[in-house]
């Protein structure tokens, strides 16, 4: 990360060193993942007449990698022959935190419902999806699931969390489902009470890699380690233009992080704020004055002024090359982490999967024009109807902390 204060020449020679070699790294490590699935009519006859045998060598990786990537079809050990699926909306053109969201929620329900995990591997673009976007980053996460054939027909589907993204739809009401393949046809499943009571398993299952926790140490200097670090999640890209989602307000990131400033400096001598997301423009230009620009701001287009009387605070700056940076530096370092852009579900994870000692706060979606709030569809007659597609005592946990602006752009606590 770049570090405010520091020689510009050696951040910028470490910057370039550090981009060709992620660049490379992911270059070569995302395209020696070949998926070629092979599904024999043989084997698929007598997984049919015998559905209890696990179906192997379904599928195969074409090259070998140097990290172990399990084949993504095995042999596991399940302890019930009755399967639970869910409607994998997001795959494969979702981003990481909604495909997260999705397989996540599959083993909390299938966990409630005491039924084994499963995706079906008739489906190719569910297999190929998990093992080059999603194997690569969290290697132990396809353990999780039984990747089987299941026979024709045989599968009874029924609708829950179909009508909103992050409402919580209770999956106990199909406990009495006595049936032998169960489908829940739904869409995203954003609610931590899918899974929450799970979540150190979580934690392990979606453990970085080795290199993945090696390259974010290598993000923070030494001399920064003993410091409070407060990560804010910054999220744009797309949302500015998908007319959906609220990005990243520059006025509030910045006022939030000098009031988070402001409060962990009664407890602690030094601060460090880390910026993790997708903006770095945005990043560094609220956060200029930070690093020895204050007496000629840059112009901007984000409406946004240098506030006058921050306190002094070191800033980093993510290097945006992968998510999984960011999910790694943030569970290794970041002692408070803020979600500036309320909906961003790769900013919930990020928080979620933070140290466990650490303390989320987050945008009051409520004074945002966020779409998710405010989802309108034609009826059948052709009229507006409007949907609320969150609850956010769903979305957001208990014990994350709500901020919102008051009075005179101060930033207050929302209970």
């Amino acid at each position: 990360m770049s570090a405010s204060n520091s020689a510009p020449r050696r951040v910028i020679i470490s910057c370039i060193f550090l981009s060709v070699f992620l660049n490379f790294y992911l270059y070569h490590d995302r395209s020696i993942l070949e998926v070629n699935c092979i599904i024999d009519s043989e084997t698929l006859i007598n997984f049919t007449k015998n559905h209890e045998k696990r179906l192997e060598h379904a599928c195969r990786i074409k090259k070998s990698v140097d990290r172990t990537v399990p084949q993504c079809v095995k042999i596991t050990s399940f302890p019930t022959t009755k399967t639970l699926q869910i409607r994998l909306y997001a795959f494969p053109i979702g981003g990481l935190g909604n495909k997260l969201f999705e397989l996540i929620s599959l083993l909390g329900i299938a966990s409630i419902l005491q039924r084994t995990p499963t995706i079906d591997v008739v489906k190719p673009e569910y297999v190929t999806t998990f093992v080059k976007s999603i194997q690569p980053i969290f290697p132990k996460l396809l353990d999780q699931y039984d990747l089987r054939i299941l026979p024709p027909n045989s599968t009874t589907s029924m609708k829950a969390n179909d009508k909103a993204c992050c409402k919580f739809d209770d999956p106990k009401k199909f406990l009495n489902v006595t049936v032998e393949h169960l489908y829940l046809h739904g869409n995203y499943f954003q609610s931590y009470k899918y899974f929450d009571h799970l979540r150190s398993k979580i934690r392990e299952w979606l453990a970085p890699t080795n290199l993945a926790t090696s390259l974010a140490g290598m993000l923070f200097p030494q001399n920064l380690r003993g410091s409070f670090v407060i990560c804010p999640h910054v999220r744009r890209g797309d949302f500015k233009t998908d007319g959906v989602h609220e990005p990243s307000d520059a006025t509030f990131t910045r006022s939030a992080v000098d009031f988070l400033v402001n409060q962990y400096k009664q407890s602690h001598k030094q601060i460090t704020v880390a910026v993790l997301g997708n903006d770095q423009q945005f990043a560094y230009t609220i956060f200029q004055d930070k690093f020895g620009n204050s007496s000629s701001p840059i112009p901007n287009s984000y409406n946004f002024t240098i506030p006058t009387n921050s306190l002094t605070y070191q800033v980093l700056v993510s290097p945006s090359f992968t998510p999984e940076l960011d999910l790694a530096f943030s569970r290794s370092f970041c002692d408070a982490t803020l979600i500036t852009a309320p909906s961003s579900t790769f900013g919930w994870w990020l928080s979620y999967l933070s140290k466990p000692s650490s303390v989320t706060y987050y945008r009051n979606i409520r004074e945002t024009n966020d779409k998710v709030l405010l989802n309108r569809k034609f009826d059948l007659i052709g009229s507006f109807q409007v949907a609320n597609e969150m609850i956010d005592e769903d979305f957001f946990l208990p014990n994350w902390i709500k901020l919102q602006t008051g009075e005179n752009g101060v930033i207050i606590k929302v209970k």
